[in-house]
């Protein structure tokens, strides 16, 4: 089956604007290997399904209809649907993907139910029709038990066959990764050991379709904000779950995003909350090991109608190590004090490749440098940008974890822009619950040894003297 109709050179001109036209020739040939590689069975029924679509039908269109059907393409729409690189009408189908009517009859999910839990007669278990919403592996219906007269609790059941659909995808991500890997000079991308970077997330991926995976991280993100007045995680009901089926708490509200845009204050508020919760808390985390959300899109994200922040869908979760947290700080230190070799050794100690090019490396990181001689501070945008940068040109290589970090600060980045807060906000934010967190550190200060990081910001009192006596040259070199 010849896919051109679905995607071709001239529908991702349309789609891809001249910022990302170096991507089009390496994401032509991706989709191609990707489609190609289906089973017949399942082309046959993407075939019917473009049928339906009319003859004018957009490349965006069907593209999200394809997506629709092929978990790892919805989860990279997903990823994608709020890149303001991409074009408006692009963006505005893809985020149909972060939360759409369910597709699948309340009967089929009855049945999945039934199988799974026994008759809901028995159970004393009411479903309220029709299905609240389907997402990519996941469609979730309302219900309630016994007297209740709320339909205050809901089930997420994994779509029928989804679990083939996305092994058969995730192998398939090998085989394009090789082909990316064969052909980087050819399609002028960065040589980034592209199957071995597909290879690290697999095991994450497969976690989609684990929802026993999803109750567990479900009650550690519980644990881990409990103490946080302003974010709401739904309870499981562990005696109706199955490895197929999840019960918890309904998340009465809407989508993040959609918070009414004359409701300036709440809407920033609203900003606020989503970097707090989910890049502020996993950063300065006393925990040895601190967990995140690593799949922060808009249909994930709810304002309760009580103020809250919901967050839901924890099936795909990642932890940041202490030492990851130590280099970032370090990283941040070096910039202040335009110490550039401190920050060319920490972003080797989370590099997974341990022949790193270091005269590039260097490379970036003065030229990162040089943007702060002006007299600003480093940022969000400034971190991000050196990250991304060093793994571009100096081939820096990170787990899967903190790729997988990289990928959620990007959704929070666009989803925030969104409410109408921009980069600027997430660095106030930021550098706010720093201020915090290191105030409450200084009676336990003077009781610590000079080089322990021990604290929330992982910042030894060894680090704030060379800070000290670096500051007076930093002026020096400003004047």
């Amino acid at each position: 089956m010849d896919c051109g109709f679905l995607i071709n050179e001239e529908s991702l001109e349309g789609m891809l604007p001249d910022v990302y036209a170096h991507y089009r020739a390496p994401v032509l040939g991706a989709l191609t290997l990707f489609f190609e590689g289906l089973s017949a069975r399942r082309l046959e029924t993407i075939a019917r399904q473009q049928a339906t679509l009319p003859s004018n039908a957009t490349a965006s269109e069907r593209l999200v209809l394809l997506a629709r059907n092929c978990p790892v393409l919805h989860k990279l729409g997903q990823t994608l649907a709020r890149d303001r690189n991409l074009s408006a009408e692009l963006r505005g189908r893809l985020q149909q993907l972060e939360s759409s009517s369910p597709s699948i009859a309340l009967s089929t999910v009855e049945k999945v139910l039934t199988h799974e839990l026994g008759p809901l007669d028995r159970l004393g278990v009411t479903l309220s029709a029709p299905a609240l919403a389907e997402a990519s592996v996941a469609v979730v219906v309302a219900f309630r038990r016994g007297e209740e007269t709320a339909f205050n609790t809901v089930f997420k059941v994994l779509k029928p066959g989804v679990a083939e659909y996305l092994e058969e995808e995730l192998n398939l991500l090998e085989r394009i990764g090789s082909f990316l890997d064969e052909r980087c000079d050819l399609l002028g991308i960065p040589n980034l050991d592209y199957r071995q970077s597909f290879e690290m997330v697999r095991d994450k991926l497969q976690n989609e379709v684990r929802l026993d995976k999803e109750q567990q991280n479900l009650c550690l993100a519980r644990e881990f904000y409990k103490s946080d007045p302003g974010v709401q995680i739904p309870a499981v009901l562990l005696d109706l779950c199955t490895p197929r089926v999840t019960a918890m708490e309904r998340v009465i509200g809407e989508k993040a995003t959609e918070y009414p845009r004359d409701l300036w204050n709440g809407r920033r508020r609203m900003a606020t909350l989503i970097i707090e919760a989910l890049i502020a808390r996993p950063i300065f985390s006393r925990a040895d090991r601190a967990p995140f959300h690593a799949d922060p899109h808009a249909g994930n994200l709810f304002a309760t109608n009580d103020g809250r922040l919901a967050v839901v869908d924890w099936s795909l979760i990642g932890s940041l190590t202490e030492r990851e947290r130590i280099s970032i700080m370090q990283i941040m230190l070096g910039a202040i004090s335009f110490q550039t070799e401190r920050i060319v050794t920490a972003l080797g100690e989370v590099s997974m490749r341990h022949s790193i090019g270091l005269p590039a490396l260097r490379s970036v990181v003065c030229k990162w440098v040089d943007r702060l001689r002006d007299g600003g501070l480093p940022g969000f945008v400034w971190l991000t940008g050196l990250l991304d940068e060093a793994v571009g040109k100096a081939g820096l290589r990170f787990g899967a974890d903190l790729m997988l970090f990289r990928k959620a600060l990007l959704m929070i980045e666009n989803v925030v822009a969104d409410l109408g807060a921009g980069s600027a906000t997430i660095d106030q934010v930021l550098l706010r619950e720093f201020l915090l967190h290191f105030s409450a550190e200084w009676p336990s200060r003077f009781l610590s040894l000079p080089d322990s990081r021990s604290f929330a910001t992982r910042i030894s009192n060894s680090d704030l003297a060379q800070l000290m006596l670096s500051l007076p040259w930093r002026a020096i070199r400003m004047a």
